[in-house]
């Protein structure tokens, strides 16, 4: 391999997939400028969706379990045993006022309740509510946590009546500490954000690998490139240099867009579930870390480059590249749930795992060398197996001009 050659091969490269303005725009530019609005979009929608599942809780009577003493009894109790909680007329029809929003939960109560409660017995209140509308099934919490303070202070008052201490019911008392070094807005970050970057180095240099061989053999000019002095290795160098330019270019165009997002809305990228912040960054950890992410680009740009050099024309190399995608979404999606605690040591031994894995790490302000190591090694193996494979691939006539 000759260094010149390689460079010459790049520029030129570059040259094409800069002049190429669709590429360039749906890969690069749009990413910068989509992302704030998808992320400010669904977080300000899930945040909404919390409130309104939360707060301005309306509750009805049934009409038929209606009375005077049931709507006081009702207001009484339930209205101040939580704030966002508001009584309102009876209904006829639980699912018609659920769905017409007249309330968001309905009630009814035992007709004889007075007469139990004032006997110590035990009454029903039954709950109507919708859980396929979220406004009405994210309520009923909060109700039934009303509904169990208003025991409580039911039985502290029978228990006082009757002349015994209500303490003597709750006989260990229950203190609770967050010793958790994210919040619940970094805890989504950790979920959404390694998985992110996973498949956008994964599959960012798509486009260019498609074009750099099966785009160029269906525009012939592959062949006369073939025929310029640099070798054959030179000119895989030059193509596979520029797939890893495009695919990490990729990357930070769209870590852009959700910083943007960031400064516009910081809540945003927590999909409106608490604050980000206070991370707790091991300098060790992040060099390691982006190191894997490194090789990890590098694996897939010469997974990618293979490919297109055996596919025959533009389209057949979309057709093979595309499911190179579900090799990234599977344990993409399948690790999303996982937190930095429950990361097991083979993880860091499988491609997309071992990113996804160390960025959980970082994130969650832990330290495992012996995994990132481990990580970094066998990535190393994994970016000379694909390199072997684009190599093999480049040399072998039978796959270069398959017709």
């Amino acid at each position: 391999m000759n260094w010149k050659h390689i460079m010459i091969v790049f520029k030129k490269e570059l040259k094409d997939i800069i002049r190429d303005r669709k590429t360039l725009f749906s890969s690069i530019i749009l990413p910068i400028f989509l992302m704030p609005v998808i992320f400010l979009i669904v977080g300000g929608g899930t945040e909404r969706m919390n409130e309104e599942m939360t707060t301005h809780i309306t509750v009805a009577l049934t009409a038929d379990s209606y009375s005077l003493a049931a709507q006081n009894f009702l207001k009484k109790s339930l209205e101040t045993q939580g704030e966002d909680i508001t009584i309102v007329d009876p209904v006829e029809d639980p699912w018609e006022a659920i769905n017409s929003k007249e309330a968001k939960l309905v009630v009814s109560l035992d007709g004889d309740f007075e007469e139990k409660l004032k006997a110590s017995e035990p009454f029903t209140l039954k709950i109507y509510y919708d859980n396929s509308l979220s406004r009405s099934g994210g309520a009923v919490g909060s109700l039934k946590s009303a509904i169990n303070k208003l025991n409580g202070e039911i039985a502290a008052q029978r228990l006082e009546a009757a002349g015994i201490d209500p303490d003597i019911l709750t006989p260990v008392l229950v203190d609770t500490e967050n010793i958790s070094k994210t919040g619940d807005g970094n805890m989504l970050l950790m979920m959404i954000l390694p998985m992110l970057i996973a498949m956008l180095v994964a599959v960012g240099g798509i486009p260019a690998a498609t074009d750099l061989v099966a785009g160029e053999k269906e525009r012939m000019t592959f062949e006369p490139l073939l025929t310029t002095r640099p070798s054959r290795m030179s000119i895989l160098t030059g193509k596979y240099l520029t797939i890893n330019l495009f695919s990490f270019a990729s990357v930070i165009s769209t870590l852009i867009g959700m910083l943007l997002a960031f400064f516009i809305n910081p809540r945003s990228l927590s999909l409106g579930v608490g604050q980000i912040g206070g991370f707790n960054l091991d300098p060790g950890s992040v060099v390691l870390c982006l190191m894997v992410t490194l090789l990890l680009g590098m694996t897939f740009s010469g997974l990618q480059l293979a490919i297109s050099t055996y596919a025959r024309s533009f389209k057949e190399g979309q057709t093979y590249l595309s499911l190179l995608m579900f090799a990234v979404l599977i344990p993409s999606y399948a690790t999303m749930m996982v937190m930095p605690s429950d990361i097991q040591l083979y993880m860091y031994l499988i491609p997309i795992l071992n990113t996804i894995s160390a960025f959980k790490l970082v994130l969650g302000g832990l330290t495992n060398y012996t995994g990132l190591i481990l990580a970094v090694v066998t990535s190393l193996v994994y970016v000379a197996l694909s390199l072997v494979i684009a190599a093999s691939m480049f040399k072998n006539e039978k796959y270069l001009f398959r017709s």
